[in-house]
């Protein structure tokens, strides 16, 4: 780990990825590990990021790829270094630097130290697409997520629930989430994923990487959008933060698997209490009859002299 005397093993992986019009693009990957480490980093090892930078989304990569470093911490460093607690992992762009904490266990929208894994490369990928210029916290954390894996169930039912619970955000109220504790980072999340996909949605599968190339030569992330979409960053807010229509926010919720197993369990208990109230029932109608039985002798002796 950096600044730290420990025995460490290196691994050097290289993924020769297919040929483009620009030509053949390579990406390495170079483990640094201390020896606790070691399965894990031999885990990264096989780990293929081909796909990532195939992706339409990521098309201004061209070329041979700088090598990523990264680095397996353990626990004591994150400590030290004051990470949060829910940071699994994270890059630092301009140092082509991945660091991973293997020990913690990974927060939404990552569920395994490959996810991890996956979602930090794209940040390294898409900070070299913008040739490390600015881009919106939003924008970047939601473009790993669509690169790193497909939008599924799981995401559109927190981006509903979070879009309950949160109500209207700005953008700018948007990034700030990711700087906040408890549920707000995953909220956070949720969001930026929505957001990107909606304007790939709108806009073409091209349309990140047409951003991405604009803010590289200089453009402002306003501007590249405007140009991009043909709307500014205001005309996008208001319409994700307006426009998703009652279907959108409650069908997500609806049919995930928390309200399914929800729905079990309520069906269950009305079950069990209709149960009871009719063996409550029955049992009030065997005791009436039971009195009426007990009471009919009486009620002939008037009749008996």
């Amino acid at each position: 780990m950096r600044g730290r005397s420990v025995p460490v093993t290196g691994w050097t992986v290289a993924v020769w990825l297919a040929a483009t019009s620009a030509g053949a693009q390579t990406l390495r990957l170079d483990v640094v590990a201390p020896e606790q480490f070691n399965g894990i980093a031999t885990r990264i090892r096989s780990y293929d990021p081909t796909p990532l930078l195939q992706t339409v989304w990521l098309s201004g990569i061209r070329g041979v790829t700088a090598p990523i470093r990264v680095e397996l911490a353990a626990e004591s460093a994150a400590q030290r270094d004051g990470v949060p607690n829910w940071v699994a992992g994270y890059a630092v762009a301009a140092r082509d630097l991945i660091v991973l904490f293997p020990t913690r266990t990974p927060s939404y929208p990552n569920d395994s130290l490959e996810s991890v894994l996956r979602h930090e490369i794209a940040h390294i990928l898409i900070g070299r697409a913008a040739r490390g210029r600015p881009l919106p916290r939003w924008f970047g954390e939601g473009l790993a997520i669509t690169v790193e894996r497909p939008w599924g169930l799981n995401d559109r039912t927190r981006l509903a629930w979070t879009r309950l619970v949160e109500g209207r955000l700005t953008l700018a109220t948007l990034d700030r989430r990711f700087l906040e504790g408890g549920a707000s980072p995953a909220r956070a999340y949720a969001i930026s994923g929505g957001l990107v996909r909606r304007l790939i949605q709108e806009h073409g599968a091209a349309a990140p990487a047409e951003i991405l190339s604009m803010v590289a030569v200089g453009r402002s992330f306003d501007a590249a959008l405007r140009i991009a979409t043909g709307r500014s960053l205001r005309s996008v807010e208001l319409d994700f933060m307006l426009g998703q229509s009652v279907v959108e926010r409650w069908l997500p919720w609806l049919t995930s698997g928390y309200t399914l197993w929800s729905s079990v369990t309520l069906l269950a208990l009305l079950a069990i209490w209709t149960h009871r109230r009719r063996r409550q029932a029955r049992r009030q109608q065997w005791e009436a009859e039971e009195a009426a039985l007990w009471e009919e002798p009486d009620r002939d002796d008037r009749w008996v002299h």
